[in-house]
C-alpha cells in the first residue's frame, strides 16, 4: 500500500494576508495622490475573495490513502474509491496554475477543486503507486 497523502488548505494564510495588505497599500497610495473614489471602489473589489477567506478562514482537506480518495471544501465534498479511476489528467494553465480532472471508469470526468489539490507533483506520484495513469499538459488554451 502506498504512503498516505494528506493535505489541507486555510484560508487564512501569509499569502493571503499579505496580498491583502498590498492591496491596502496600494488604494491608499491611489486615495493620496487624489484618485477618484470610485475608481478605488472598483480596484478595491478585487481585493474581496481575500478579505472574505480572512475572515471567515475556510479549511479545505484532501487525502488519498487506503485505496479512497477524498476531498472537502467550502462549496464540494467528494469521496471515491481509486478502483473507480481510470485516469488522470493535469493541465497547466497560461497562470501556471494546475488543473486536475479524474476520467472515471464509467467514462465521467471529476475535477478536483483548485483549493484542495496538493502539489502537482506529489499527487502524480501518490496517483501512479496506485497503478492509475497520469497525462500531463502543458500550457494548452483550449
Amino acid at each position: 500500500m502506498p504512503d498516505p497523502l494528506t493535505f489541507t488548505h486555510f484560508g487564512r494564510n501569509r499569502r493571503t494576508v499579505t496580498a491583502l495588505i498590498l492591496a491596502a497599500l496600494v488604494l491608499a497610495g491611489l486615495k493620496a495622490v487624489g484618485t477618484v473614489t470610485w475608481i478605488l471602489a472598483i480596484l478595491g473589489v478585487f481585493a474581496v475573495p481575500a478579505l472574505i477567506d480572512v475572515m471567515f478562514n475556510p479549511v479545505s482537506t484532501f487525502s488519498l490513502a487506503e485505496g479512497v480518495l477524498r476531498w472537502k471544501s467550502a462549496t464540494q465534498e467528494a469521496e471515491m474509491r481509486t478502483n473507480q479511476i481510470r485516469s488522470a489528467r493535469f493541465d497547466t494553465r497560461l497562470d501556471i496554475s494546475v488543473r486536475a480532472t479524474l476520467e472515471m471508469v464509467d467514462g465521467s470526468k471529476v475535477r478536483i477543486p483548485n483549493d484542495v489539490l496538493p502539489s502537482p507533483d506529489r499527487l502524480q506520484a501518490t496517483l501512479e503507486a496506485y497503478d492509475i495513469p497520469v497525462d500531463r499538459h502543458h500550457f494548452r488554451v483550449i
